[in-house]
């Protein structure tokens, strides 16, 4: 079963996406590889300062400053789900990304959904699943194969923990929440 983290939001923003773009012009969605380009990222608040990962094939490993808190080694990152529809009404398709993230050394994993439009601009990082916890004992975690688009809105699956829930057994009550980007931002539309 995935570990999770508690932490703060991963802010993720798309840094670069390939050689066809001009210097200042997003690329389009179609021209964008989600499992190889250079995000930009906190880690879930874990580096509040962020740093850059080139994701090559779906995965990359940043060295991190050990001299510095919270020490780490490295940060592992990878792409585990993307989802795309039209979210900001416009037509266009565009783009939810789930990113985890494990600092070494350490057994967790922290999740961060991200938006991108149709042009590859960044819309928002969906709220930390620290925001959905309530009562629980930890945060819930993504379920990838749950991640989707529908009727403008984003559909996250997700795995929440009971009361008798461990971090080393996981999450085992089901939830589904949803979210719609309107005038205020990023609004949850449905709670678990």
């Amino acid at each position: 079963m995935r570990r999770t983290v508690a932490g703060g939001a991963v802010l993720v923003l798309l840094a670069g996406c390939g050689a066809d773009q001009g210097a200042g012009s997003p690329p389009a969605a179609a021209a964008v590889d989600w499992r190889s380009t250079t995000y930009e990222l906190t880690c879930d608040g874990v580096v509040p300062g962020g740093f850059r990962a080139r994701v090559v094939d779906g995965t990359a490993r940043v060295p991190a400053d050990g001299s510095r808190p919270p020490h780490y080694d490295v940060y592992e990152v990878r792409v585990v789900a993307t989802a795309a529809g039209d979210l900001d009404d416009d037509g266009g398709a565009d783009t939810v990304v789930l990113l985890e993230c494990s600092p070494q050394p350490s057994n967790g994993i922290v999740q961060e959904v991200l938006l991108y439009a149709s042009s590859g601009q960044p819309l928002g990082v969906l709220p930390s699943p620290r925001t959905l916890q309530g009562s629980a004992p930890l945060p819930p975690v993504y379920e990838p194969a749950g991640l989707s688009v529908a009727d403008g809105e984003i559909v996250a699956e997700m795995l929440a923990y009971a009361p008798g829930d461990s971090h080393a057994d996981g999450p085992s009550v089901p939830v589904t929440v949803r979210w719609r980007i309107d005038r205020q931002g990023i609004v949850r539309v449905s709670s678990p």
